[in-house]
């Protein structure tokens, strides 16, 4: 998965890797709620055009089929490129395509906007936790904590304070404050909702960089109980099995005579 030059520089590059592929967050549906315009008239013909694109990328999602609702996203998009549910939904499969720079440019509109982060429909809190998730594949750790931040100061926002946490986390992390950094992970999973082994994956790592590795192995070992499929566990227990054996001296072993 890495190559090991170094513990800290080996845990903080996996750490931002793999948070970067593994934010929790949902793809929020169009509002279909309307029955739009005559269906005679050009508007008309433009909102059914775009329920269809929403509904067959909606479906695609659902059936795991990233590639083809990108596609029909892409599509929407240059249509509704105001519209902030289309944008964030667009935004967050250009960043699991690995296409972060674009990823970044269709929310930074949106995520730039004050306010009350809970009034918006999606929240800003969402768009800000989703920019920062892309700001973090981009490498601007400091650019996305501050923006997570301004979302763990709001009470109201609360319901997002768990991704916010493990993404903050994760920005601490790759800057070097490993102390704080876990504190984030900590909290993060006292209130993760769904599968947990992301944050634990990340969790580890930090410990690792810290040099507590039969905490980091027991983790990771917990993690990949509940997740046996996801490879990049069984990878990073590899890797920290190494970094523990090449860092922590062997007993001496004494000769009687």
């Amino acid at each position: 998965m890495m190559r090991r030059p170094g513990i800290r520089q080996t845990a903080c590059s996996l750490v931002a890797v793999a948070a970067a592929l593994m934010l929790s967050g949902c793809v929020a549906a169009t509002n279909d709620a309307g029955a739009g315009a005559p269906v005679d008239s050009m508007l008309g013909k433009k909102a059914m055009t775009e329920r269809r694109l929403a509904t067959a990328a909606i479906d695609a999602i659902a059936e795991g089929k990233a590639n083809e609702a990108l596609v029909h996203y892409e599509k929407l998009y240059k249509r509704s490129f105001k519209n902030a549910d289309v944008s964030l939904n667009y935004a967050q499969l250009l960043r699991k395509a690995g296409r972060v720079d674009e990823a970044v440019a269709v929310l930074k509109p949106f995520a730039a906007k004050e306010g009350g982060l809970m009034t918006d429909t999606p929240p800003l809190a969402m768009i800000k936790t989703e920019y920062a998730a892309a700001l973090i594949a981009q490498g601007d750790f400091a650019g996305a904590q501050r923006l997570l931040d301004t979302v763990l100061a709001s009470p109201e926002a609360a319901e997002f304070h768990p991704d916010a946490s493990h993404l903050a986390g994760v920005a601490l992390d790759a800057q070097g404050h490993h102390k704080a950094a876990e504190k984030l992970f900590r909290q993060a999973l006292d209130g993760w909702k769904g599968d947990p082994t992301s944050v634990m994956n990340n969790l580890a790592l930090n410990l690792a960089s810290q040099g507590l590795f039969d905490e980091s192995l027991t983790t990771l070992r917990r993690a990949q109980v509940m997740a046996p499929d996801k490879t990049e566990i069984a990878q990073n227990i590899e890797i920290v099995n190494d970094l523990r054996h090449a860092v922590v001296p062997k007993a001496p072993v004494n000769i009687k005579k």
